[in-house]
């Protein structure tokens, strides 16, 4: 119980980092409450490019982990006043804590010093997302489909561009009396200060044979549109997403959605298997702390995952098939 109570709002932040940066390290700590003074436990996400992890080779641990966290103090006005950062090594036995920078003095008197690790262990867990097994950190997802996205927003844009110049007609005029026109339909101060502008005019006086026409560019939508229609089945297929995954206003035209689901539930199940290890020794590493902060000894600090069943098959489909197993045992 104390792991669920605990344990209830970090699964969602674990694993949109991880999966859009790439890696994510999480950290237990033990610290004060916001509203008292009571001591709780707390998980810090600390950003990859923060950590240095000094891997052991034998065990398959952590020898040493240092966390460098920049800080920067500014003015009411905005101004930057200090810019410094808080160098952190931490170790199964102690925690060491110095100051790089211009920090005030009360802070470095404060935090530099050498503490006793409690735990007996770096009570850091990392999660990288699509890892090989000779690779120190992971990947994000969105690298792959990174340049599908930039050239989809460039062909927007160029179409954004397209349209503000070519939505707007032209005036095309032919006139058997240019000045006689001229004098029909502008008065006479516009005629002599060189002025003539065809805004707000809805009437036009013309003579016979005269004729005037609007001229519109073609904007090259259906090439666009082609365009921008292959560059979204790329992302779809980079990403091992369906396309209705994406919204209600994306038409799903390749295939139905149960034939969508099958990719993505191997995705989920892959990355389910992926993250379970670390899921596992982050919940180990709390019950190991919880136990020794509240004096109990625990038979076991085994953990299990369990997950959600997803299934690419129709819950319709599934009871049909049940209903029929049936009644033909029934029979």
């Amino acid at each position: 119980r104390c792991l669920s109570d605990w344990s209830s709002d970090v699964c969602s932040s674990d694993l949109r980092n991880t999966l859009r940066d790439g890696d994510v390290f999480a950290r237990i700590v033990r610290t004060k409450g916001r509203f008292d003074t009571q001591e709780v436990f707390d998980m810090q996400l600390i950003p990859p490019e923060w950590v240095t992890p000094i891997p052991d080779p034998l065990s398959g641990g952590y020898m040493e982990v240092i966390i460098k966290t920049p800080i920067e103090n500014r003015d009411r006005d905005g101004s930057l006043r200090h810019s410094y950062s808080v160098v952190e090594v931490i170790t199964p036995t102690a925690r060491e804590i110095t100051i790089e920078g211009s920090a005030p003095f009360d802070i470095k008197e404060k935090l530099q010093g050498t503490y006793e690790n409690p735990w007996g262990f770096i009570p850091i867990v990392h999660f990288k997302n699509e890892a090989e097994d000779y690779q120190l950190f992971g990947s994000s997802d969105l690298e792959p489909i990174e340049p599908f996205m930039k050239a989809y927003h460039d062909v927007m844009l160029f179409s954004v561009q397209g349209a503000k110049l070519f939505s707007r007609p032209k005036v095309k005029m032919k006139l058997q009396d240019v000045q006689k026109f001229i004098e029909d339909n502008f008065s006479r101060e516009e005629i002599e200060r060189g002025k003539i502008k065809f805004d707000n005019k809805e009437i036009f006086f013309m003579q016979q044979g005269d004729d005037i026409e609007f001229i519109t560019a073609d904007q090259g939508l259906e090439g666009i549109t082609t365009l921008l229609k292959f560059l979204f089945f790329n992302i779809v297929d980079a990403s091992e997403t369906p396309e209705f995954a994406f919204g209600t206003a994306v038409q799903s035209s390749k295939a139905s959605v149960s034939e969508q689901m099958v990719p993505l539930v191997r995705k989920i199940r892959r990355k389910r298997a992926m993250f379970e290890e670390p899921y596992i020794e982050l919940a180990s590493m709390y019950l190991a702390m919880w136990s020794k902060v509240e004096r109990r000894k625990l038979g076991t600090y085994a953990v299990t995952v369990d997950w959600d069943e997803i299934t690419p098959r129709d819950e319709q489909g599934i009871a049909q098939t049940i209903k029929t197993l049936v009644d033909g045992l029934v029979a």
